[in-house]
């Protein structure tokens, strides 16, 4: 078996830190300071993304193992986030199910894909969706940390006027658009993989 690059190294790291996120994630609230814990854990997983992706490029160690098992990781990375901050009361449930919803139909279309011999790398509508998925999930995490007190997406409307200029209330604002943005660039991202992929699709076979 040939040695693994950086680039796909960096990809298997992102995959194995999803599992310690949604462990201290899962922990009592009592314990408030593993939501830290967890943040810098998915800074750090969402740094691999933005570096193996880079590295491949500019070093051309582009391989079809990481054509496939990138997007695999930031699904898992995305999807874990979405799921967690789902069930603290932060994300709306039915954004969530979008969310996954996208993403299980997309790995299928890929599997369509794969067996043409296409090309199954990220489309730039779906790098769009990831990255504003995972400034807004950070930015959430963060806020749960700091307080469950209005963390939820539109927590910022129930601020009294006189505090709607502090950081949390902006910050809130913030996750707030970043989600909104992510939840129609993943319609978008469906719609356009569907698009390019559905020629690859023959049910009599």
């Amino acid at each position: 078996m040939s040695k693994m690059n950086l680039p796909n190294r960096l990809t298997c790291l992102r995959i194995i830190l999803v599992p310690f996120f949604i462990f201290f994630m899962a922990l009592p609230e009592s314990m408030n300071w593993t939501k830290y814990v967890a943040l810098i854990i998915y800074i750090l997983a969402s740094i691999t993304d933005a570096l193996d992706g880079h590295i491949a490029r500019s070093r051309d160690m582009i391989t079809n193992f990481g054509k496939i098992m990138d997007p695999l990781a930031d699904k898992l990375l995305v999807s874990s986030g979405f799921v967690m901050l789902t069930a603290l009361g932060v994300i709306p449930g039915f954004i969530t199910a979008i969310i996954l919803f996208r993403d299980l139909t997309v790995s299928s279309l890929r599997m369509f894909a794969v067996n043409k011999k296409h090309d199954v790398a990220a489309s730039w509508s779906g790098k769009v969706k990831t990255v504003f998925q995972l400034i807004g999930i950070c930015i959430a995490i963060f806020l749960t940390a700091y307080s469950e007190e209005n963390s939820a997406m539109f927590g910022f409307l129930n601020v009294p006027i006189s505090k709607i200029f502090e950081i949390y209330s902006i910050l809130n604002f913030i996750m707030t658009i970043c989600i909104l943005i992510a939840l129609i660039t993943t319609i978008w991202s469906l719609i356009d993989y569907f698009k390019r992929f559905k020629a690859d699709i023959n049910v009599q076979e």
